[in-house]
Order: structure tokens, then sequence, then C-alpha cells
């Protein structure tokens, strides 16, 4: 059934040209069905948008392969992907917006694209992976890349990845059905207790797929702060109303389990719409959605009104 577009889509990827050739090889082995993937364009997502009620959809860049000994090779990979999603911008006005990816771990890199997507593109926000390596987003190396979002009043959306240390962990599961969750947990966590949320107030956090198991796991970390002085000392309000003030999308967190634990944790101020195309039906989210039970105020802060709000420029 057709609904009129008024959703917005936060979780949606784009498939450049030069992504696909670079990262095929290592998607074939991630995703369920990537040769399908594969076969996606921009008109298959306004497809997809259209049978949904989706009003617009903010791209991005699922994951990179990390090359921390070429800064060359993942700027200009970045660079490419950028301008990718900018010129679906300009084909399509009001129906794109876009998350620029940035080249960590490479911090200078990342200072110049940040100018460039920010003030040349007129990208919406930012894309981010839960880890580099052996490196997560709280690492203290990556503060200046957090300073400068921070000072711009940026949104930065993180897409989980499987990290170096965990790949082929249970060879009967795809790596990140388990990985995904688990990686997005440890990147929320290296941000709350290593202090990068609290020091930078003016960015808007979003994970992907309801913040793993954060929810889970939340109040159990939380009782760090009551032995540690370091860490009470930077989380004086404790733990918990750190992990309040972030964002999470959605996507495969619309299973009653998961949101009745994401809504005890945080309020449906702080949930966004998200598909996961084109690995992951539209319809499926939309469903979902509508059969958890929540109120028509909770559902339409959800499908549009927060992602609005702390995205002014996605406004039509």
């Amino acid at each position: 059934m057709t609904t009129a577009p008024h959703r917005i889509d936060v979780h949606h990827h784009i498939l450049p040209a030069r992504w696909l050739a670079e990262e095929r090889e290592r998607m074939a082995g991630r995703a369920m069905d990537f040769n399908l993937v594969a076969q996606w364009t921009p008109s298959m997502s306004l497809e997809a948008m259209d049978r949904n009620g989706i009003a617009t959809t903010v791209t991005s860049i699922s994951t990179v392969i990390v090359r921390p000994n070429d800064p060359k090779g993942a700027s200009s990979l970045a660079r490419e992907c950028n301008e990718f999603g900018a010129r679906l911008k300009q084909d399509h006005p009001g129906r794109f917006g876009s998350f620029a990816l940035l080249p960590l771990p490479h911090v200078d890199e990342c200072l110049k694209e940040i100018a460039y997507a920010a003030d040349v593109l007129k990208c919406d926000g930012f894309k981010l992976q839960t880890s580099y390596e052996t490196q997560w987003p709280g690492d203290p190396a990556f503060a200046p890349v957090f300073d400068e979002l921070n000072r711009r009043k940026a949104t930065i959306f993180f897409h989980p990845t499987v990290p170096g240390c965990c790949t082929n962990l249970l060879p009967d599961l795809n790596p990140p059905l388990i990985e995904y969750p688990f990686d997005t947990t440890r990147a929320i966590m290296s941000l709350v207790f290593g202090g990068t949320v609290t020091r930078c107030p003016d960015i808007n956090f979003i994970f992907a797929h309801g913040g793993g198991t954060v929810p889970m796991l939340a109040h159990r970390v939380a009782n760090l702060v009551l032995v540690r002085k370091d860490l009470a000392e930077r989380l004086p309000d404790g733990a918990v109303a750190v992990f309040r003030k972030l964002y999470f999308d959605i996507v495969s967190a619309t299973n009653p389990p998961a949101m009745a634990a994401l809504m005890k944790l945080t309020t449906a101020a702080q949930l966004l719409f998200g598909t996961d195309i084109p690995y992951v039906k539209a319809e499926n989210t939309v469903r979902e959605l509508a059969d958890l039970g929540l109120s028509a105020s909770e559902i339409r802060a959800i499908e549009s009104e927060n992602a609005l709000r702390i995205m002014p420029s996605l406004r039509r």
C-alpha cells in the first residue's frame, strides 16, 4: 500500500562504483546475498522510498576496509564516495541527504574531509564506523576529529563493522549477525567511558541497530563509576545519564524484546527511523514498528520529527 511520504530514513546505504570494486570480495563473505545487494542503483532506492512513504533518506557507506598505512587511499575513497552522495542530492532535490564518510584512522585527512564535505558539499552529517582494526572511536588519538565535529555541532552516524579480532569466530553465522551489535557496544563504551561524549556535548551521536547490546549492559557497566574515581570525574552524572543522551536508529531493533530494553534505557525522543537498504527491505521496519504498540506521537517522533530536530537541513 502506498503511503504519503513523511518518513526520514537515516540508515540507507549507497554503493559507489569504486567502493563496490574495492569491497566486493570482503562484503561477499558478510552479507547474506551480496550479489543482490551489488545490483543497487539510485532508482532502486527511490522506488523503495516511494513504496514505504519515505520522503527523504540520508545516505551512507556501510563499512570500509581499514587502511592504517594508506592515508592517501583512504582519503581518496572517502572523497569519491562523498561526491557521489552529493550528486545524488543535486539530482534528486529533497529526496536525499548525506552522511559524509571520514577516513579514520587518519586524523589529518579527516580534518580536511570534514571541511570539504561540510563547507563545499553541504553534507547533513558524517559517517564513522564502530572500529578501525585495533582502535575504537573513543581512542585519545581521534580527539582532534571529535573536537572539530563538536565545534561544528555535527551529527555523526556510526555504522558497525567486524573488527580484526572477531572475524569467523562462529563459522556457521555470518559475522555481522553477532559482531555488529557487539562492536556497536564497544564503540559506545569507548566514547562514553573515554569521555568523548561528555567533552563534546554539541555532537549528535547516532548508533545503528538500537545501540547493539547497550540497552542490556548499560546498568551493569555503569557500576564502574561507583568504584573508579577517574571514571567518576569524567562522568559526574553517571554513565546511564550519558547513554540516554545518545540517538539510536531502530533497524533490527523493532522486535518486542529489543524495543522493550531500548525504551527502558531511553525514550522515543532519541530514536530514529532507518531501513538498512539495500541489505534489508524497508517494509520490514515499517511493518514491525507499527506492530510494537507505540503511541501515534511516539511513532511520529521516530519516523521524522527527531531527525528533523537534529538535522534541520533535511527540512524540505
